[in-house]
């Protein structure tokens, strides 16, 4: 089957997936690349090919469907595709676990996949996101390599997060605080907050019971890029000295 003509329903259907109100109201995303589509089968409910595109035998038994190269470019968000993207289904939101990462405002696609990225490898299961840039784009998607099928995503606003969150241990990113460190956690639940690239946590935010961390810099430099920063705040806070 080849698709030739944007009128198509199968293709007005995956284009909605291009925006946020899509993917919310079909709970699917699109991936791109098939070592994220191989790794996310059990997701997969459709693939789609660039006409001309050889598929690997791997894949081969979901039948893809077949995109003119004008239509395929049209859905795709790289400037060279690749040639194959899939649709797939969004967890559902599971019970909150620890510890848990808060990212308030997070706007950057970069920025954002990265933090997913590392949450999973850290162990921060859990993720409160509040007016961030979607984690469900097709831009945040590869740049967090698709840890986000790995996570607990939980879209939410200030009301809800501290309904959500309870009376656990609250850590704040920000300048002025102590060094952080899970020394001083003593098995507590806890979360991290991660705020906005420019303006760093909200107002709302800071209302709630908190301790505030930082990292200790040299040469005069003040901040670092949230998702740099990020990293060696979640790493410091879980290791096992």
């Amino acid at each position: 089957m080849i698709i030739t003509s944007s009128a198509n329903p199968t293709f007005k259907n995956l284009k909605l997936l291009t925006t946020k109100k899509g993917r919310r109201e079909f709970s699917l995303c699109i991936i791109e690349g098939e070592k994220i589509i191989f790794e996310n089968l059990e997701r997969i409910e459709q693939i789609f090919v660039c006409d001309g595109y050889v598929i690997t035998p791997n894949l081969r038994d979901m039948e893809p469907i077949v995109l003119d190269k004008k239509l395929f470019d049209s859905v795709s968000s790289l400037e060279t595709p690749t040639g194959i993207i899939a649709i797939a289904g969004i967890p559902n939101q599971a019970e909150v676990t620890y510890p848990f990462l808060v990212l308030d405002r997070i706007q950057d696609p970069g920025n954002m996949g990265t933090l997913l990225r590392t949450a999973c490898a850290f162990g921060f299961k859990t993720i409160f996101t509040v007016d961030c840039v979607d984690v469900w784009s097709q831009k945040v998607l590869r740049a967090g390599m698709g840890s986000q099928f790995k996570l607990n995503i939980i879209d939410t606003n200030y009301e809800m997060l501290t309904k959500h969150i309870g009376d656990c241990e609250l850590f704040i990113a920000d300048m002025g605080g102590q060094m952080a460190s899970g020394d001083y956690l003593d098995e507590k639940d806890f979360g991290l907050v991660l705020g906005n690239e420019g303006q760093g946590v909200s107002v709302e935010i800071k209302k709630l019971p908190h301790t505030i961390v930082s990292i200790p810099m040299q040469n005069n430099v003040e901040s670092l890029n949230v998702a740099v920063a990020g990293g060696i705040l979640m790493y410091e806070l879980v290791k096992v000295k």
